[in-house]
């Protein structure tokens, strides 16, 4: 854990509170598991997003390999949304109708089969984290919409860290789903399970 308290001796005095919380939350770190409580953190750009997610990855070292956790990029996060929400499907009817070709079969079961690999981890993971998260795409927010709908159903503790205030995440997801029930349900959902952070 040393290197997890020289990073909040060294953070600014602006992050000193946030990364003292987030240690006593992993100093439970079972019982919030158990209860399915994450984080839902905004304002984590730059530096400050990364000093969080390099604390919250020196924490998981901490704790060791008895707690199955998956921390992803939103870059993956977000590929693997177009890939198996828009890519998938718009291939889906050109593999059928193209039999004899082997080459397409195999490159569209790999991309299945990596984007159902992601899609589990999502589900299944004890600990899902998710940084830089930054929605730009109709096929984003319905992935990660889903992933959280799962998540709170299934009582798993999810952490969410957005470089954007709650008002920009809000109305970036607004633009993609201007019904806001996207935004309104993911706020919703965090908000009841998680510990939130500005």
């Amino acid at each position: 854990m040393s290197d997890a308290t020289e990073l909040v001796e060294q953070a600014p005095v602006q992050d000193r509170d946030l990364l003292l919380r987030l240690s006593l939350y992993f100093d439970a770190f079972e019982q919030r598991l158990r209860q399915g409580e994450g984080w839902f953190i905004f304002n984590a750009d730059g530096k400050r997003g990364k000093r969080i997610s390099t604390f919250i990855e020196r924490r998981l070292d901490d704790v060791g390999g008895d707690v199955d956790a998956c921390m992803m990029p939103w870059r993956d996060f977000a590929l693997s949304a177009y890939v198996r929400e828009v890519g998938l499907p718009e291939l889906a009817p050109k593999v059928r109708s193209d039999e004899g070709n082997t080459r397409l079969r195999r490159e569209y079961e790999f991309a299945r089969d990596v984007t159902e690999h992601v899609w589990d981890r999502c589900q299944s993971a004890e600990l899902l984290v998710v940084t830089d998260l930054r929605p730009r795409q109709s096929h984003e927010a319905t992935f990660l919409d889903r992933t959280v709908e799962q998540r709170y159903a299934t009582r798993k503790a999810t952490i969410l860290l957005t470089p954007e205030m709650p008002a920009e995440l809000e109305a970036d997801l607004r633009t993609i789903d201007p019904t806001a029930s996207t935004w309104n349900r993911l706020f919703s959902r965090m908000y009841e399970t998680s510990l939130v952070a500005l």
